[in-house]
């Protein structure tokens, strides 16, 4: 029979991107977006200032929440009547960007 390691202490566990990103795992989702991930969950309340995942005629966008209207990334707003149109599908949690390009050039 031996005796414990000293370095146990210090022995690191491997990083875990869904414990550090996702809070809520039955009501998050992941939208895949051109060059980034976007982690939405459904389970937390949008208020205003909070970006959020919304649906405008059957198309997914990402917008910030206004006193009376949504700014989309583009900078327009969608506001009064418009508004009826606009599905709030969860606010958004965090934005994982693709830094390095999928398909490199051959040289």
């Amino acid at each position: 029979m031996g005796f414990p390691s000293p370095a146990k202490d210090y022995v690191e566990t491997r990083l875990d991107l869904n414990a550090l990103l996702i809070s809520h795992p039955l009501s998050t989702m992941i939208i895949n977006d051109v060059g980034r991930l976007v982690i939405v969950d459904r389970s937390l309340r949008a208020g205003q200032g909070d970006t959020v995942a919304f649906e405008l005629f059957g198309e997914g966008r990402i917008g910030k929440l206004s006193v009376r209207a949504l700014i989309t990334e583009e900078g327009e707003a969608i506001e009064g009547e418009a508004l009826d149109e606009v599905t709030i599908i969860g606010r958004v949690t965090h934005i994982a960007l693709e830094i390095t390009p999928e398909h490199r050039p051959t040289i």
